[in-house]
């Protein structure tokens, strides 16, 4: 866009000669603040400013053509064309109905005070209403197609990231659905300064069961306790099958005294376990404490596990 106005005013240089000199200026300042508003978007992101700043740009660049054009006035009857193009282009970009809405208005609002400063007729404010109004029929169709196209992808994009995240085994999450989803609610509570605990299980003596019933038998006993594990547990709470027989889950706005108490519910759940194999499982609880990596309070949970092996198993440590 800021290139187009640089070539128009080479176009004015040449046909108006020393007269559109003095366009300079102006042409500059527009081009400095379609950079300007560029720039803003691009460092915006996509958070809300987004919206306003892409609306800015939709408002110098439609500003530009009125000015421009004011200047001008034997080119009014091509303005229209340019204000059609620009709500084609910009408006399948709009992410919301209120980005879309801004758009239309800040590309309106300007060419309707141009032809009102002009004193132009009826009838060629009919012409720029047909033509903006096709620009944004246009416009608004690509831009349902767009999001039609984006929330499809967006979709198979998270079954496909739940296929990978889930251990095909247990149906928990994996190593890998732990990393992604534990840091994000890390950092959430971190944020809302409320409280989130993780505990480290593990089933004592898994090996033998494995050696003395087949694995056949040994998965089905961690299908078993996974099951127990998520009865146990909440819906929003996350755990994940991180190794053979190694759990980890994440409770979200529970201290360490709270999560001991879940944990113990879910060891003797699992002694409870009616199976041939006679299984335990051994748990170590600490609460995450303020600016933690979440690597360093796994490790202390983990190490609280194997105090809990080392006493005995079968039983709940707290770290």
């Amino acid at each position: 866009m800021p290139l187009l106005f640089a070539v128009g005013w080479l176009r004015d240089l040449v046909v108006l000669g020393a007269s559109a000199r003095w366009t300079l200026l102006l042409r500059l300042a527009l081009v400095l603040a379609l950079l300007i508003a560029a720039w803003l978007i691009r460092a915006s992101g996509f958070s809300r400013r987004t919206v306003v700043f892409g609306i800015l740009y939709t408002l110098v660049f439609s500003v530009a053509i009125a000015a421009t054009t004011a200047i001008e006035p034997a080119r009014l009857s091509l303005t229209h064309v340019a204000v059609m193009l620009m709500a084609v282009i910009l408006l399948p970009f709009a992410l919301s109905r209120l980005a879309a809405t801004g758009i239309i208005a800040a590309l309106a609002l300007p060419m309707c005070g141009l032809l009102w400063h002009l004193g132009t007729p009826l009838a060629l404010w009919g012409a720029y209403g047909l033509f903006f109004g096709a620009g944004c029929a246009i416009g608004l169709t690509q831009r349902a197609a767009h999001l039609g196209a984006s929330a499809d992808i967006f979709m198979h994009r998270q079954r496909l990231l739940e296929r990978l995240h889930r251990d095909s085994l247990t149906g928990t999450a994996n190593r890998d659905g732990w990393e992604a989803r534990a840091e994000l609610m890390r950092r959430t509570h971190q944020r809302a300064g409320t409280p989130l605990s993780v505990v480290y299980f593990d089933l004592d003596h898994f090996k033998s069961i494995n050696d003395r019933y087949g694995h056949a038998r040994g998965d089905a006993l961690l299908q078993e306790v996974s099951t127990v594990m998520r009865a146990q547990l909440r819906k929003y709470d996350l755990l994940a099958r991180i190794g053979g027989e190694e759990f980890v889950a994440l409770l979200p706005d529970l201290d360490a005294a709270a999560a001991t108490g879940v944990a113990e519910r879910i060891r003797r759940a699992v002694a409870a376990i009616d199976t041939p194999a006679s299984v335990t499982i051994s748990a170590g609880v600490t609460q995450v404490r303020d600016g933690e990596p979440l690597e360093t309070t796994t490790d202390r949970a983990d190490a609280a596990l194997l105090a809990a092996k080392r006493l005995g198993r079968d039983r709940v440590e707290q770290a």
